[in-house]
Formats: C-alpha cells, sequence, structure tokens
C-alpha cells in the first residue's frame, strides 16, 4: 500500500455493523474505497456528492448506492493520507456533519493523544446544530447541570465573573436541546464572544457525552495542548500514543485481515503505548503483570504470545482458568496471528495438567471435570467422616451448622491440595511450616488432622471409581516431572492468565516444566509470564511465589487505566471491593487495591432493580433484552450472568419464550452471534459486554450460603468480575424468595447506581 490510509474507531465499529447487518455491497464499495485510497491515493470508484462540503476541513463525501454516505477527510494533501470517518445513511451523513461543523484535530503535549475537538473562535463563523437531541442519555442526566461534572480547578480555568457562572450553573441538558441559539446570545452578552464561544464548545461536548473532547478544550486553554495541521495530523494518527483510537493500514495483508474477518476492530486486540512495552519488552527470568480490569491484560498476553512465536520459533502456551476463556483466547490468537500461529497453544489449566502427564508417559485416571456429580459424591463422603469422627463433638466443626462445615472443608480441602502435593501432605499438621493465610477459623492440631484424614477419605473416594480431580492431576504432574528422567518439555514460554486463581501447586507446575532445550520455564529468559488482579478473586486458594522459587524482582508491572467501563459503572463496581483486603496476585502482598485510572466515557449509571416476585423479575430482564434487540442490539453483545443455576436456568426459559435463542457461554464465545448469553461468573471472567444483566442477587446466592466473614471479600470480588464484563449498561436484579433479602453486596453500591422496583410490569423510579 502506497498512501496511508486511517480509520477511527466509530467509523471502524459502523462499518463492522453494516457488515453484521448482512449489508456487503456498501460493505464492499466502503473496502474498494479504503483499498483506492491507499494504493492510488484518491477514491475513484465512488460517485462525490454533487455539492461540495465545507463543513470539516477538506472533507470529501462519497455516495455508496442504496441511500448510504461515505465520510473521508484527507489529513495530508501532499502525502495523501486519509482518514475514514464516518459511513451511514444519507440523513445520518448530514446530521454527523452538521454536529461535526468545526471540528479540529487536538493533541495533548504532554502524551500525545489527539482527539477530534470542536474549537470555535474569531476566525471561525459559529454554528448551533439543528439536531441537539440526545437519546441515550437517561432523562434524569438531562435535568442536571449541563457542565455539572466541571471541577472547581476547572472553573477558576475559566476566570469568570459570578454573573457569568451562576447562568452556567443553571443550564441544563434539556434547556441546550431546546434554545442553545438563545444561550448563546444571553452568553455573548454577559461574557462577551470569544468567552461565549468557548462555553459553548464545552457545552456541546458535555452533552454529547464526549468527556475526552472536553477535557482536549480545556487543556487547549490551558496551553497544554494544540491544534495541528494536517501533516502533523496525519503523523499523530500513526503514532503508538493513539494506537487506540484509530486503526491504521499501511499494508494489504492486515486490510484484507480485517475486512474478511471483521475482529480487529473489536478492539480487544489494540495496544496503547504501556501495554505494548511490556508486550514486547525481553525479561531475563519470571515476570508479573497486575492489572486492574479492564486494563488490557489479555490484550498483552495475545501480543506477547505472538512476539515470542516470531521471536523463538518455537511452541508457546497460553494457560487459562476456564474454558469459555480458552475459547475467547483461541479467537483473539487466530485474529492477531499470521504463520507464528502454528507455534501458539491455547489451554486451561486442567488441560495443562493432564496433557503434560501424558507426555511423561504417566498413564493416569481419567480427569473428572470440576464440580461433576463424582467430585461432589467423594466431598459428602469426607463430610460424612467427619461428623462421624469420634472427635467431631470436641472440635470446631462440631459448632458448625450442616452448610457452613460444608463450605468450610471443600474450601479447606482446595487450599491445602492446592500448596502441596500428596506426598507433602501430612506437612499441613504443622502449623509452623503450613501457614494458614487469610484463612477466618482457626484450627487446632487435633482439628488439622480431622481434616487431613478426610482428605485422604475424599481421594480414596475418587480412587474407587478410578478418577482424579484437577488438584490431583497437578500432584502428580509435580512428582513425574521432578524425577531424573524428565529432561525436556515441550514449551518455550508458558503466559498464564487469572493467575490469582490459581493455586500454589498450579504456579509450581508451569514453573518447573522445562523448555525445548532442557531449562526450568521459570529460570529461562522470556520463560513465565504471570497476569493477574487480587481485586478479581473469585476462588479462595493463595500462593506464594517465594515459596516456590519464582523470583520475579524487577520484573513486576501494572496496568491501572481502565479502558472497558464507563466512569459511572467501574466508580460502583470499584466502590465495592475497595473497602477489603486482596492478596495483591501474591499471598504476601495483601492489601486493598489501588484506585483505578478511571476511562472518560460516561453513561448512565448501573440500574438497582427491584422485584417483588422470582417470576417478576425474569419477566422484566426478559422484555429489557427483548425491547434492546428491537432497537438494534446485537445478541451476542448481550450477556445475562447468574449466580445461582436456577435463575440461569429460568431466564433461559423466559428468553426462549419470546423467542430469543440463548446459549450458555462456555459453548459460544463468538460476540458477533444470534445468541444471547447465560454465564455463570466464573465463565464469565476475562469477558465484556455492551450490556449485562446480573439476576438474583440475594443472600445465600452472593453470597452464597456457609460463607464466613473472611470469605467475604472473595464473594464480593466475584460480583466486581460480574459488574465490570459491562462496557455501557449494566443492570443488576433482585427479588425476594423464600424469605431471602437483597444481597448485602448493593448496599455498597447503592450510593453509585439508579434504582427502581417494577410493579405490575413498569419500572419505576426508587426516590
Amino acid at each position: 500500500m502506497t498512501y496511508q490510509v486511517v480509520l477511527t474507531k466509530p467509523f471502524a465499529n459502523d462499518l463492522k455493523t453494516l457488515h453484521q447487518q448482512g449489508n456487503r455491497k456498501i460493505v464492499q464499495a466502503a473496502r474498494a474505497a479504503v483499498t483506492e485510497a491507499g494504493t492510488h491515493g484518491e477514491i475513484r470508484s465512488l460517485a462525490r456528492t454533487k455539492h461540495g462540503e465545507s463543513r470539516i476541513p477538506n472533507v470529501e463525501k462519497y455516495d455508496l448506492g442504496a441511500g448510504c454516505r461515505l465520510v473521508v477527510q484527507l489529513v495530508d494533501g501532499v502525502k495523501k493520507t486519509r482518514a475514514f470517518l464516518f459511513i451511514g445513511s444519507h440523513d445520518q451523513a448530514e446530521h454527523w456533519l452538521d454536529v461535526h461543523r468545526n471540528y479540529q484535530w487536538v493533541q495533548n503535549k504532554n502524551d500525545g493523544v489527539l482527539d477530534f475537538v470542536l474549537v470555535t473562535g474569531p476566525a471561525v463563523h459559529r454554528h448551533v446544530p439543528a439536531d441537539r437531541l440526545n437519546l441515550d442519555a437517561p432523562e434524569a442526566t438531562l435535568e442536571q447541570p449541563i457542565l455539572g461534572r466541571l471541577s472547581e480547578e476547572d472553573w477558576q480555568l475559566l476566570a469568570l465573573d459570578s454573573e457569568t457562572r451562576s447562568v452556567l450553573e443553571a443550564i441544563s441538558g434539556s434547556a441546550f436541546e431546546q434554545d442553545a441559539q438563545s444561550i448563546l446570545e444571553k452568553l455573548d452578552e454577559i461574557a462577551g464572544y470569544d468567552n461565549a464561544s468557548l462555553l459553548f464548545d464545552l457545552m456541546s461536548h458535555a452533552h454529547a457525552g464526549q468527556w475526552p473532547q472536553l477535557r482536549k478544550r480545556l487543556e487547549l486553554l490551558r496551553g497544554e495542548a494544540v491544534v495541528l495541521d494536517s501533516d502533523a495530523v496525519a503523523v499523530s494518527m500513526s503514532s503508538p500514543d493513539n494506537s487506540e483510537a484509530f486503526i491504521t493500514f499501511d499494508d494489504h495483508g492486515l486490510l484484507d485481515e480485517f475486512f474478511t474477518k471483521g475482529t480487529v476492530a473489536d478492539w480487544m486486540l489494540f495496544l496503547h503505548p504501556g501495554q505494548k512495552a511490556v508486550a514486547e519488552r525481553e525479561l531475563r527470568g519470571p515476570a508479573r503483570l497486575r492489572g486492574v480490569s479492564g486494563s488490557g491484560k489479555t490484550c498483552v498476553l495475545v501480543h506477547r504470545a505472538r512476539n515470542l512465536a516470531k521471536k523463538y520459533q518455537q511452541p508457546i502456551a497460553l494457560v487459562t482458568l476456564t474454558e469459555s476463556m480458552r475459547k475467547l483466547l483461541e479467537r483473539l490468537v487466530d485474529d492477531l496471528c499470521g504463520v507464528e500461529r502454528t507455534f501458539i497453544t491455547v489451554k486451561t489449566m486442567s488441560m495443562l495438567a493432564k496433557d503434560t502427564l501424558l507426555d511423561c508417559d504417566r498413564q493416569g485416571p481419567l480427569l473428572t471435570p470440576a464440580y461433576s456429580e463424582t467430585v461432589d459424591a467423594a466431598a459428602k463422603v469426607a463430610e460424612a467422616f467427619v461428623r462421624q469422627h469420634q472427635d467431631f463433638d470436641r472440635s470446631v466443626f462440631g459448632a458448625m451448622g450442616y452448610s457452613h462445615m460444608q463450605e468450610f472443608l471443600r474450601s479447606e480441602f482446595a487450599y491445602v491440595r492446592g500448596r502441596l502435593t500428596e506426598s507433602n501432605l501430612p506437612t499441613y499438621l504443622d502449623a509452623k511450616v503450613f501457614q494458614r493465610r487469610g484463612r477466618g477459623t482457626a484450627l487446632a492440631q487435633s482439628d488439622r488432622r480431622i481434616v487431613l484424614d478426610a482428605i485422604t477419605v475424599y481421594q480414596d473416594a475418587l480412587a474407587q471409581q478410578h478418577m482424579q480431580d484437577h488438584e490431583g492431576y497437578v500432584s502428580m504432574v509435580i512428582e513425574a516431572i521432578s524425577q531424573p528422567s524428565y529432561g525436556a518439555g515441550k514449551f518455550r514460554c508458558i503466559l498464564s492468565d487469572e493467575v490469582q486463581d490459581l493455586s500454589e501447586c498450579d504456579i509450581a507446575l508451569m514453573g518447573r516444566l522445562k523448555t525445548p532445550d532442557g531449562h526450568l520455564i521459570s529460570k529461562a529468559v522470556d520463560g513465565l509470564f504471570l497476569a493477574g488482579d487480587g481485586a478479581q478473586s473469585i476462588y479462595k486458594r493463595g500462593f506464594t511465589l517465594r515459596r516456590i522459587g519464582i523470583d520475579i524482582s524487577g520484573r513486576s508491572f501494572s496496568l491501572k487505566k481502565n479502558y472497558r467501563n464507563t466512569h459511572e459503572i467501574l466508580k460502583a463496581a470499584f466502590g465495592l471491593v475497595a473497602q477489603y483486603e486482596f492478596a495483591d496476585v501474591d499471598e504476601e502482598n495483601i492489601e486493598r487495591p489501588s484506585l483505578p485510572d478511571f476511562a472518560e466515557t460516561h453513561g448512565a449509571k448501573p440500574l438497582l432493580v427491584r422485584c417483588s416476585r422470582p417470576e417478576d423479575e425474569v419477566a422484566y430482564v426478559a422484555g429489557q433484552i427483548y425491547s434492546s434487540l428491537a432497537m438494534g442490539q446485537l445478541p451476542g453483545q448481550i450477556c445475562v450472568i447468574g449466580p445461582s443455576q436456577r435463575m440461569r436456568a429460568e431466564m433461559e426459559q423466559a428468553l426462549k419464550l419470546k423467542g430469543i435463542a440463548t446459549a450458555e457461554l462456555r459453548h459460544d464465545v463468538d460476540y458477533e452471534s444470534d445468541h444471547v448469553k447465560i454465564s455463570t461468573i466464573e465463565s464469565a471472567k476475562g469477558h465484556e459486554f455492551s450490556a449485562v444483566y446480573i439476576v438474583g442477587l440475594v443472600e445465600g446466592a452472593l453470597p452464597a450460603t456457609g460463607i464466613e466473614e473472611d470469605g467475604l471479600p472473595r464473594e464480593a470480588s466475584r460480583l466486581y468480575v460480574a459488574m465490570t464484563r459491562a462496557r455501557e449498561r449494566l443492570t443488576l436484579t433482585y427479588s425476594h424468595r423464600q424469605g431471602s433479602s437483597a444481597s448485602r453486596f448493593l448496599s455498597a453500591i447503592q450510593k453509585d447506581c439508579d434504582e427502581g422496583h417494577v410493579r405490575n410490569g413498569e419500572l419505576r423510579p426508587v426516590a
């Protein structure tokens, strides 16, 4: 490709939507225009509209046929660089151009970030768009002061007199929609032409929810940003500083991939400079990447796997927790990679353990999936052993209720067997050697003896069925690869996701594997890369890297910027976990999660909905999803998350009755499919959706029955994970079933949510 072509994020999303809606001729015409712009420096196949365009400098508008228009800007006339800005119907194009009249490219001087910003000045003819309605903004938001988000520092920068500020603070979004021209004239009268123009720019951005652009307009006033000329715009668009805002094509291969696969625009594969530095860095030993929800850990892992596959031309393993996340990683690797794809294998931790055991020529018993009937039955045999133990009444278990004891024992089994291989289990009896961090119930040595004997009973029950669970397989693998006969492994590098939910034995297994050259993965250059976020822990496992000989000194990285969620969704979600302490990926660092850097994208607050009965709750959510689909929402971009299996089943049936196709997320990770996703919290980890509904949020479901006080942080983390799956819209619902009350966690997020209750099928706001 001779000439550079740039696609903005909104344009790429609109083009992808047209493709999904079956408008193939329009997409083909747009593809031809992009290709021609890149190969010839001009667009020849499409007719320019009859009347010229001057609303945006150097803008070109083309007729795509079928009533559709293409809006392109020649950002550099010398090098023939074109930015594709808009695609849609004739009326939509007219509206877009009208709204974006007087917009210019403005760049921050410090970080280089570029934005399309309304800049009205003395040399620019002012313009009030004819259509100013914001149909996406909630009514309550429109009634708030339009500049209500300005800080006191912002007001000081504007240096307005008291009368002008009072007038501005009284202007609502609704008033701006109804009579912007009169508002502008009033500001001219009391503040002067230049100030009025600036204030109108700010109100326009605020009303449209364009918060990054509003900030950039203030930076321009402060002297921290500059309006770029055309050649500088082209350079800035292709800079790594703006990789998350623009897709830049300078070769035919990437262009073909974008159009044929349609996945590049998912933005899960785009790196900003901080992410790119981690993805490409050579690491002379094991490393850890910490990142808040939505910060791009998955993106970094996939890009790093690709870079390592190219670098070493040897097998690379991407390891994750759940099958749904494995399928997503498979798809992202497929979308990103070329020839090097053959070197990358994606596995769950259970798959890695089982496959490694087979590679060691150890034919073990069949692996029983977690939470299977066989595992449950074996656990019940062990629980019965504890209740019948001669020391039961004198033990700590004698004072526990049945459900409490059941939850405690199963959690303790996983905790102990996740730390110790089978041959080392007796170490559990020594409290000085085996310290139980983060476990709220203290155990005397006699209590530990009962637990250890119960673990033996549990393992024997599985052995009688000729089966093995995950912890058992991991123990067998560690013992197998510790033998002198184990000389070389399969993978040159291992990159692990969701590491905060792996056990110490899981981490030890990966670290003790060897490269094809016979070196320990945990000692090899670029060998072991661990990514996770302590605030997203959903299992009570825990590990200490030092204890298993993994030293990450000087190779620990952190991503604090959230790119996924709106400000409102992340604020509510973070408020939930901010009150608890978590192991910061490593059990030796337990602290409250760090405040993330919030995205500047704003939207509606999460909605808390109270229903009288579970039937009403299910009917309400099904109705909302039906309405969203009727308005054009893609089914694959909607996910219903239910902590309880019962609520998930009822939601599936309710949607089916409305003719809405559903699929379990663990079976269908395609965001573009025709299926609304139904998911557990665990399966939803790592995924993201435009709209998320979390149903059945009552005591007993979340937090689950039998959870002790020390288990509440983990339960809060589970809800945090579910909430942060939503990019734009989040609804949380609850009702009363058999006397259960609303989840206690809803009180923690109430202040950051809108509330309503369903009566006679209608949602009514809670005052």
